[in-house]
């Protein structure tokens, strides 16, 4: 069967009926009458679907978006839709792997920095994707999102690869082999979302004081976790070094 023919198939609603649906309040507006009059390949049109729903699941809680609101919004039908997507859990898990996959690359280190500056970095970057895509980042961790198997497994993914990040940052080859260090960077982990969370909801410091407390945060986690291991990636004398620059850093005996 010719990809045309497949698309027209497709469009046919085969999700559930969308009428009498109020359309979504500050929905992306409906694609262009040039966009719309192009026959897109499979990959195209799904990548576009996925872009909708990024900038929807970017402006309105999870809850609130339906698949016809992102159908509205890509000037398709929800048929079209549900042909690549299943499930609104499925189109939403899409947008957000795009998503974690840039926010690792805004909190990507530069190995030719010395370690607390690529861990100073990594905040700035992360803090800058969190205002950037503060509704998003809400989205993942309150109301129906947080339950959903894909969601987690997705959060779960990128909490392990920045764990891994800073493991490797202090010279290790192989962050498995450092269990008590990556169990207290779990920890940091765990505090900085929480910290975030309050910080995006109700901005009572600024964002200086926020990266400040959660580099301290961090710089400790690691102290602790290097402390904890019986042969840790720094040497005793590394770890020293370590230890008195952060002292000094926070203004600490």
């Amino acid at each position: 069967m010719k990809l045309r023919r497949k698309e027209a198939l497709a469009a046919a609603p085969s999700g559930p009926s969308t009428a009498g649906l109020r359309p979504l309040e500050g929905a992306a507006a409906p694609a262009s009458e040039r966009f719309l009059s192009k026959r897109l390949s499979p990959e195209e049109r799904r990548a576009q679907i996925v872009d909708v729903t990024e900038r929807l699941f970017a402006t309105h809680a999870y809850a609130e978006i339906g698949v016809p609101d992102v159908a509205r919004a890509a000037g398709i039908t929800p048929g079209l839709v549900y042909h690549y997507f299943p499930t609104k859990e499925a189109l939403f898990l899409a947008a957000y792997e795009v998503r974690a996959r840039e926010l690792m690359r805004f909190c990507e280190p530069d190995p030719e920095l010395a370690f607390e500056e690529q861990v100073e970095r990594g905040i700035r970057g992360y803090l800058t994707f969190v205002e950037a895509h503060g509704r998003a980042y809400l989205n993942l961790f309150h109301g129906p999102a947080v339950a959903e198997e894909g969601f987690v497994r997705v959060c779960e993914l990128t909490r392990e690869l920045m764990v891994d990040r800073f493991v490797i940052g202090l010279g290790a080859t192989d962050p498995s082999k450092y269990p008590a260090l990556r169990l207290s960077l779990r920890g940091y982990i765990g505090y900085s979302e929480s910290a975030v969370l309050v910080w995006l909801e109700k901005q009572e410091v600024t964002r200086a004081v926020l990266e400040r407390m959660l580099l301290a945060a961090v710089l400790s986690a690691v102290r602790v976790g290097l402390a904890s291991e019986p042969s840790p990636p720094l040497s005793a004398d590394e770890a020293e070094k370590l230890g008195r620059r952060y002292r000094k850093r926070f203004g600490l005996p």
